[in-house]
């Protein structure tokens, strides 16, 4: 059995991987995880990465005796790479494989959320990229309570500064990549190439809300991924794949 450990966008919850979790195929146990909350306060408990993956880790531990494989969609992409930095850098069991989607390279700057963006200018943003209808925007209220979240976790992801790795990680890495996102240009995704021994990217149609707007080709991606061997021999079918090494 391999778990399949699955992180959430900015201002998300694991609710989001539920499909994942309802259409698992056998051998496959998906492992949705929420951010951690502070109680009765709609905030996020950690502010910063430093401070998020060392409880992530610990709360993983349950789940990493066995084969895992690590996925992240978006702000998750980067948590998903810092807790596979997180494992090989402690000597701890590595994930099978680290899939992202939706996040450019984390090293290289390609344009996001900013530490500064108020309410109205989340709102703005999220309408912009298809993650909030329009008929919503105009009912601010009903939407507002959900926004501290949202604001920890792009200020979480606005403030995070790489740290250069001290060499490329030695699990295979997949990124997934929506073909018309129009957060994440496409040289962002292939900055990925630089921080591993063995990289793929591929592109499938879709924006940057791959996982809710999904119709199953990613799904089904990961599934594969946790299923088979993710070497390059077995490369993952998608929408132009572009095959990395080290640059």
């Amino acid at each position: 059995m391999t778990k399949l450990v699955c992180l959430h966008h900015a201002g998300g919850s694991a609710s989001v991987f539920r499909p994942w979790v309802q259409y698992a195929p056998a051998g496959v146990e998906v492992v949705p995880v929420t951010i951690p909350v502070r109680p009765n306060s709609g905030r996020r408990l950690h502010l910063s990465t430093e401070e998020l993956i060392p409880a992530l880790a610990a709360e993983l531990e349950p789940h990493t005796n066995d084969d895992f494989v690590l996925f992240g969609k978006s702000m998750g992409g980067l948590l998903a790479y810092l807790l596979t930095r997180h494992f090989e850098q402690h000597g701890e069991r590595r994930p099978k494989a680290l899939a992202v989607a939706a996040f450019g390279a984390p090293h290289i700057p390609w344009g996001s959320f900013t530490a500064q963006d108020d309410e109205d200018a989340l709102l703005a943003r999220l309408q912009s990229m298809g993650g909030i209808p329009d008929w919503l925007v105009r009912h601010p209220a009903w939407v507002r309570p959900f926004l501290g979240l949202l604001q920890d976790d792009t200020r979480m992801c606005a403030e995070y500064r790489h740290q250069p790795q001290e060499r490329p990680l030695s699990v295979p890495v997949r990124v997934f990549a929506g073909d018309c996102d129009p957060l994440v240009p496409r040289d962002a995704f292939a900055g990925w190439k630089e921080l591993g021994e063995d990289v793929d990217v591929s592109f499938i149609p879709g924006g940057h809300y791959l996982v809710s707007q999904d119709f199953g080709l990613l799904r089904q991606a990961i599934f594969s991924l946790a299923l088979r061997d993710p070497s390059p021999a077995c490369k993952i079918p998608a929408v132009n794949s572009q095959a990395a090494q080290p640059g």
